[in-house]
C-alpha cells in the first residue's frame, strides 16, 4: 500500500509549483443539507486535522513545464468524501479549465461520496460527470492518478473517467470500498494492478517516477500540430520481391522487423494506453502516443498476432481520443487474422 500523502503534499510530488483558483461560497444550514447530528463538528475536527475547509484542493501548476489544472483530494478530511461543496470546487476547476484551455489532472484519494448529505452527496457525481464530459466534448484531455484509495463515485467518475488513467503501486482501487466488499472478495482484485489487467487503467507508475511520467503524457495530448506527420521508413530487406513465393517467405520470416521495432525506430519516445475499459487487454495490439520532431503522432500497431476484440476496442479507443485532440494516428498492419 502507497504511502498516505496529504493532497498538497501530493501535489508537490508532481507539480513544479501550485496556485489555488477561486471558489465559490456556499451558504450551509446547521449540521449540513440534513441537519446530521455532529456534522458540523466532524467538519471542524477535519479542517483543524488537515488545515483544509474541504476535501479536495483545486488550482492550476506546471507539471514539467506544461500548465494544468490540477485536482488533489484530501483523504484526511472526511475520507476525501464529496458533499455539495467539494461539488461546487470540482465544477469550478472543470470550468476553469475550459475557459484558459487547460488539460485537467485529478489526483484522486477518496471514499466517495458524503454519508451525512445523503442523496444531494450522490448527484455530486453528476455534476461531475457532466463536467468531464463538457471537458471531453472543448477537446482537453484529462489525465487522472489514482492514489489510496481510490473508490465509490470518485472512482467511476474522476478516475474511470478521464483519457489516460495512472495508478499509484498497491492503491486500493475499485468502485466498492474495504468496509461494503462481499465477504468472500477477493482483495486483489480490488488493487491498482488487477485494474490495469482488467483493462480498466493504463500503468501502475511508481511515485518517483510520476511527475516525469505526467508531464511526458501532458506533453503528448497537448502538442498538437496540424503539419502531416512524417512517414515511417522501412526496416530490414527493401525492395520489391522477385516472385509471389518470396512475398511469402520474406513475410513468415521470423527475423523480420515486427511492429515494435517499426515503433522504436520512428519515435524518440512513446507512451502506450492499455485496455479497452470494458475488461480486456490485448498484448498483440500495441497502442499509445509517441513523440516524432517535436511533435505528438498517436499508433495503433498489430505485433504480429491474431488480434483479440479488446485489441480492436484497444485501438478505437486510441483513434477517438486523438480525433478528438486532434492528433494523427500511424496504424501498423501485421497479424495473423482475427
Amino acid at each position: 500500500m502507497p504511502e498516505r500523502r496529504s493532497a498538497r503534499e501530493f501535489v508537490a510530488l508532481v507539480a513544479d509549483d501550485f496556485a489555488e483558483i477561486p471558489y465559490p461560497e456556499r451558504q450551509s444550514k446547521p449540521d449540513g443539507p440534513l441537519a446530521w447530528r455532529g456534522y458540523d463538528a466532524s467538519h471542524a475536527r477535519a479542517a483543524e486535522r488537515t488545515g483544509e475547509e474541504e476535501s479536495v484542493v483545486c488550482g492550476t501548476a506546471h507539471v514539467e513545464g506544461v500548465r494544468a489544472v490540477l485536482i488533489a483530494f484530501e483523504f484526511g478530511f472526511l475520507g476525501g468524501s464529496l458533499g455539495e461543496r467539494t461539488g461546487d470546487r470540482l465544477e469550478a476547476a472543470y470550468t476553469y479549465a475550459r475557459e484558459h484551455r487547460l488539460p485537467v489532472v485529478p489526483l484522486v484519494a477518496t471514499g466517495g461520496s458524503r454519508m451525512q448529505e445523503g442523496m444531494l452527496a450522490l448527484t455530486q457525481l453528476q455534476r461531475v460527470a457532466r463536467q468531464s464530459a463538457l471537458t471531453r466534448e472543448a477537446g482537453l484531455p484529462q489525465v487522472a492518478v489514482l492514489r489510496d484509495p481510490t473508490t465509490g463515485g470518485g472512482w467511476a467518475t474522476l478516475g474511470a473517467g478521464a483519457d489516460v488513467i495512472l495508478a499509484l503501486p498497491g492503491a486500493q482501487v475499485g468502485f466498492a470500498g474495504s468496509r461494503v466488499r462481499p465477504p468472500d472478495a477477493d482483495p486483489s482484485a480490488y488493487t491498482a494492478e488487477s485494474q490495469v489487467a482488467a483493462g480498466a487503467a493504463d500503468a501502475v507508475v511508481p511515485e518517483e517516477e510520476l511527475r516525469r511520467t505526467l508531464g511526458r503524457w501532458l506533453r503528448l495530448l497537448t502538442s498538437v500540430s496540424a503539419e502531416p506527420a512524417p512517414v515511417p521508413a522501412p526496416l530490414g530487406v527493401t525492395g520489391l520481391p522477385a516472385t509471389g513465393w518470396d512475398a511469402v517467405r520474406r513475410a513468415r520470416a521470423r527475423e523480420r522487423p515486427r511492429a515494435e521495432a517499426y515503433l522504436d525506430a520512428y519515435f524518440t519516445h512513446r507512451s502506450a494506453v492499455s485496455g479497452d475499459r470494458c475488461g480486456g487487454t490485448d498484448p498483440g495490439m500495441l497502442c499509445g502516443f509517441g513523440e516524432r520532431d517535436g511533435r505528438t503522432v498517436a499508433y495503433a500497431a498489430q505485433a504480429g498476432t491474431a488480434t483479440l476484440p479488446s485489441g480492436y476496442r484497444t485501438a478505437s479507443r486510441l483513434i477517438r481520443l486523438a480525433d478528438r485532440l486532434g492528433i494523427p494516428v500511424l496504424t501498423l498492419v501485421d497479424t495473423l487474422g482475427a
